[in-house]
């Protein structure tokens, strides 16, 4: 049998998300939470019981860990099982989907001696979710929603950090539109009444108040289900936006100002032309998402004005379409300062020998662009994003409100 090269001794507990993330996927929280439900177990995310309480995660490649990954990529996706689910202090095994022998490794940890198909459909599974750019609830819900195997919704929460965290800010957003809920109540303040709201747009809680708005919608159930799925997508991607863009602006700044050392004249116009494609695709990936949150901004803003109604309907109904490319561009765009932040950490020169700037820049390059198969090389040798049909838009920075 292969041996399991990594063993990790460290405190599981710091990677406990709750649910999915954008770089977490927590099945051993879902699992204590969901465990006992017919549904946990009719629509697994894994087939193998002990592969269903693992967790899943978005890696950035250490430098020793390059010999056995087979991936280019500056990020993989990395498979902890923990060594005792009851205690998770005891750390567990890691394996990387992109390795050298991954399903050997993962069979060594999984024997399914009577019935091995089905580890080898959790394998597929497994290098699918290797191919997404993210582990959103979103992304992964638009994803599995219609998959050969689906899975059941319960996978797709919101973990409960990122609803806490959410909550305050969402509820600042629509203050304006509870009056469509709450009818004419008065004994609230607005902001009481938009946190209520909030919490139950949050948790999908479809009944109560939320049936009120349906109705002014115009939405059958369905629909209604379907758009709030819509509208919950928008809102979590709305307010990471706002969470990574400090970081991204402070990182588009220290790329700009770190030094290079050590380069000949070639070296560094070369490098000089891959820091300014890094800069440049970044600020695309971030100009894609704007352009969503601004047609939802402006949609949103006519519907709570009571103008239009039916914009604001099709938006939501057509949001799930966006996940994909939204889920992506913006885990780029988070994932890219703290890449660079934990360069930054392991660096105490303050400045970058060009052996190192062509490694470090060749990885930001290869997380930032978006290419076609069999995308050519431009003449900088640089790969060129494909870019959005839809027209640039102004500049738009998301508030924390």
């Amino acid at each position: 049998m292969a041996r399991i090269r990594e063993t990790l001794r460290s405190d599981l507990r710091n990677i406990v998300k709750g649910g999915a993330t954008s770089r977490i996927l927590d099945l051993h929280s879902i699992a204590r939470r969901y465990g006992h439900t017919d549904a946990h177990s009719e629509k697994p995310f894994f087939l193998h019981p002990r592969l269903n309480k693992c967790f899943v995660i978005k890696h950035t490649v250490r430098v020793h860990e390059r010999p056995y990954v087979m991936s280019s990529q500056p990020v993989v996706t990395k498979v902890l099982v923990p060594l005792a689910h009851d205690d998770l202090s005891l750390g567990g095994h890691a394996v990387f989907v992109e390795e050298t022998g991954f399903a050997s490794k993962m069979r060594t940890l999984f024997d399914r001696a009577d019935e091995p198909h089905l580890l080898d459909l959790d394998l597929i599974r497994l290098r699918e979710l290797a191919a997404l750019p993210s582990f959103d609830p979103f992304l992964l819900a638009e994803r599995y929603r219609e998959h050969a195997r689906p899975i059941d919704e319960l996978y797709f929460n919101i973990s409960d950090d990122e609803m806490e965290r959410m909550e305050d800010s969402v509820a600042r957003q629509i203050v304006s539109v509870v009056a469509l809920a709450f009818g004419n109540e008065a004994h609230d303040r607005d902001d009481d009444r938009a946190m209520r709201f909030t919490r139950q747009l949050l948790a999908c809680d479809l009944d109560g108040k939320l049936s009120v708005l349906r109705k002014s919608l115009d939405m059958t159930e369905i629909e209604f289900k379907a758009g709030i799925f819509g509208w919950r997508g928008v809102l979590y991607y709305r307010f990471h936006m706002a969470e990574a863009l400090a970081a991204l602006k402070a990182f588009i700044q220290e790329l700009k100002a770190v030094t290079i050392v050590g380069a000949s004249d070639h070296e560094y116009t070369e490098l000089q032309h891959m820091r300014r494609a890094i800069i440049e695709e970044t600020r695309a990936r971030w100009s894609s998402l704007t352009c969503v949150m601004e047609e939802y901004e402006t949609v949103f803003g006519r519907f709570c004005r009571g103008e239009d109604a039916n914009g604001f309907r099709k938006f939501l109904m057509k949001a799930p379409t966006l996940f994909y490319d939204v889920g992506s561009d913006l885990s780029v765009v988070s994932h890219v300062p703290g890449y660079w932040r934990y360069w930054a950490s392991q660096n105490g020169k303050g400045f970058l020998h060009a052996r190192e700037a062509v490694t470090l820049f060749s990885d930001f390059i290869a997380s930032v662009t978006r290419v076609s198969p069999g995308t050519r090389l431009n003449g900088d040798g640089i790969q060129r994003r494909l870019r959005s049909p839809i027209p640039a838009p102004h500049v738009f920075a998301p508030n924390a409100a």
